[in-house]
């Protein structure tokens, strides 16, 4: 549950807001609906009543509301596209690649390309990755065996 609130000084201001926060959820604006006449004073009862002696009363402006701090919308369909990887730890990633650099048969050449690979993420070296990093450097580790 999401709660809103809303400062405005007109109640055209209000209105305005609500087709924005439409807009915003559903991604289409709002259909042409015939708007509710909510800037005037005449209010009309929804049933004929005899009529009271009461004072009419002005209606009241519309309320100052202090805005919420909103939690940023939750993505589904991205968390969908992208399948949780889990982040290898630091230890475990140190230990893949000294694996591949043993097994490779020529470890100058190895080395080198480790290097070259360390250097289009933007990692210095292994210790120095950032998870992301990480995440590439295991990539790259199982796609060489």
């Amino acid at each position: 549950m999401i709660e809103l609130k809303i400062t405005v000084d007109k109640a055209v201001e209000l209105e305005q807001e609500v087709k924005d926060l439409y807009q915003s959820i559903v991604g289409a604006p709002v259909k042409d609906v015939e708007p509710a006449n909510w800037t005037t004073n005449d209010v009309k009862p929804a049933k004929k009543e005899a009529p009271k002696a009461e004072p009419v009363k002005e209606e009241a402006p519309v309320p100052k509301v202090e805005p919420v701090k909103e939690e940023p919308a939750k993505e589904e369909p991205a968390k969908a596209e992208e399948p949780k990887v889990e982040v290898p730890s630091l230890e475990a990633t140190r230990e893949a690649v000294k694996d591949v650099m043993a097994k490779a048969a020529d470890k100058t050449k190895a080395k080198g390309e480790f290097k070259a690979f360390l250097d289009s993420i933007g990692a210095e070296k292994v210790t120095s990755a950032t998870d992301e990093q990480r995440i590439q450097i295991m990539e790259w580790v199982n796609s060489r065996g």
